[in-house]
């Protein structure tokens, strides 16, 4: 039991040689997701894309090694923002890659300025779906897209882990909550229906 909070832990705020350990295995087990959000980004050389919990940079930095885009990533775990920092250098020194430790609820970002934007895994553990929805569509430019890659309710029962601090939507709050804060939402299922994308455009 005990094992189980502590891993929730980590995966909700890396820290430490834990955290470490616990984001390596959530790269490898999260590999397809991370390969369906970049296919419905389709991003292109003029992007300006953020990343919202960015962890160790490992999907920041596997697009940056594809596309010649500018990227963004946060986090709310300083721990992570520094090994995102450590794997990503070259394209911090190269001025195509900024890392800032925030809140998604309270970005530090004008508005509109991001072309796309996506996160992968973190609505669980975001404070408020609505207030979290309404920040990103403020830091959307018009006709940007979002993508909110999630696992089903269904595949998140069967972790042991995630009974400790995962806050749990249907797929039609996330549309829904999606859509009050302004954005065209489609729902697409992904890794035979294991999780899915919401797209939403603003």
């Amino acid at each position: 039991m005990g094992l189980n909070r502590y891993i929730a832990k980590q995966f909700s705020r890396p820290n430490g040689f834990g955290g470490k350990i616990v984001s390596a295995v959530m790269n490898r087990q999260n590999r397809p997701m991370y390969e369906e959000t970049e296919r419905l980004l389709s991003l292109s050389a003029s992007d300006h894309v953020l990343d919202i919990g960015c962890g160790n940079g490992y999907v920041l930095n596997m697009l940056a090694l594809r596309y010649l885009c500018v990227f963004t990533g946060i986090d709310i775990s300083e721990s992570a923002i520094t090994t995102a920092a450590r794997r990503n250098h070259k394209f911090l020194n190269d001025g195509i890659m900024y890392l800032s430790c925030q809140n998604a609820e309270t970005m530090s970002f004008a508005n509109a300025s991001f072309d796309k934007a996506y996160t992968i895994n973190t609505v669980y553990f975001w404070n408020s779906l609505e207030s979290v929805m309404a920040e990103i569509h403020r830091v959307m430019k018009p006709g940007g897209l979002f993508v909110n890659t999630i696992y089903s309710n269904e595949t998140l029962d069967r972790f042991s882990h995630t009974q400790f601090g995962y806050k749990q939507f249907t797929a039609e709050q996330i549309k829904n909550a999606s859509e009050y804060a302004g954005f065209t939402v489609t729902t697409t299922p992904i890794i035979r229906g294991a999780a899915y994308c919401v797209l939403c455009k603003k």
